[in-house]
């Protein structure tokens, strides 16, 4: 997640809190076209995704770990998408040096001030198109793997999270800009866990219809574990089943290569579009 400083310069230029982005038609035509054209893009293989996986919420695991050739796919749609984390690996630090001016106690010269403001308005306008790629790129993989948006869900966050212990949403700071900040990474944690709590139950029904009882009932506990702690990572305590630990560490080299921090914040959201606004969470 952005830095407090990012969160200014993004709800100042129409991207909002919480991996929310409003981008307002407010500007000229073409800076318009310009800004909308990714985001087009973007929500057009996202629709075909849908169409053709149905939507992330609704999708069914299968009883136990993915098997070697679902691993291999998921990994295959992230090095489609890792060319992305320098990119956003930049804003960051983009972003983390307007805050340390910000920090300062001496005023900044003016000739730094606007070089510095220079520099993060570009980034955030750049932010737009890249947050778009990242999703064309992703969904345009996924098709090509034949793997939907709930499958891809429920992989990266068994392995990245459950597994490897990496957080839900990333910072650089650690800090909250502001309450709006605060309830929009509540929003993003809040449809994490919404989606994951269902598709944790069905992993049980899944293990409970191959006969393994014992199983699914260690699922079924998580999945309530989940629903008391407002938690959105099953087995983020620890516990991860054995078998899931074991698929996982087979490819774990590879599982840690395809992590960006950076980009961590919109690796599992979605496009949409209200009117002239699209919103990504």
């Amino acid at each position: 997640m952005a830095s407090s400083t990012t969160r200014k310069w993004l709800v100042g230029c129409g991207v909002g809190c919480g991996g929310l982005i409003v981008l307002a038609i407010a500007g000229p035509l073409l800076f318009g076209m310009v800004l909308t054209r990714p985001m087009d893009r973007a929500l057009e293989v996202q629709k075909e995704l849908v169409k053709k996986h149905g939507e992330a919420a609704a999708w069914a695991p299968p009883a136990g770990p993915p098997s070697p050739e679902r691993l291999e796919a998921f990994l295959a749609v992230r090095r489609a998408v890792m060319p992305q984390c320098p990119k956003f690996t930049q804003s960051a630090e983009d972003f983390a040096r307007m805050d340390e001016m910000g920090r300062q106690s001496d005023k900044p010269a003016k000739g730094e001030l606007l070089r510095a403001v220079a520099k993060v308005s570009g980034t955030v306008f750049g932010m737009i198109g890249d947050i778009a790629e990242l999703h064309r790129l992703r969904d345009e993989a996924l098709l090509a793997q034949g793997m939907g948006l709930g499958e891809y869900d429920w992989i990266y966050t068994l392995a990245f999270q459950s597994w490897l212990g990496n957080p839900v949403t990333d910072s650089i700071d650690g800090k909250h800009a502001s309450r709006a900040e605060a309830e929009g990474e509540d929003r993003a944690k809040l449809r994490q866990r919404e989606t994951m709590m269902g598709l944790v139950r069905r992993e049980a029904d899944a293990l409970d219809k191959a006969g393994l009882a014992a199983e699914a009932a260690v699922w079924r506990s998580e999945a309530d574990r989940m629903e008391r702690a407002e938690d959105p990572v099953p087995f983020s305590a620890g516990g991860l089943p054995e078998a899931w630990a074991a698929t996982f560490n087979v490819r774990g080299d590879d599982l840690r290569a395809a992590w960006c921090a950076p980009m961590a914040e919109h690796d599992l959201s979605e496009v949409k579009k209200s009117g002239m606004s699209y919103h990504v969470n």
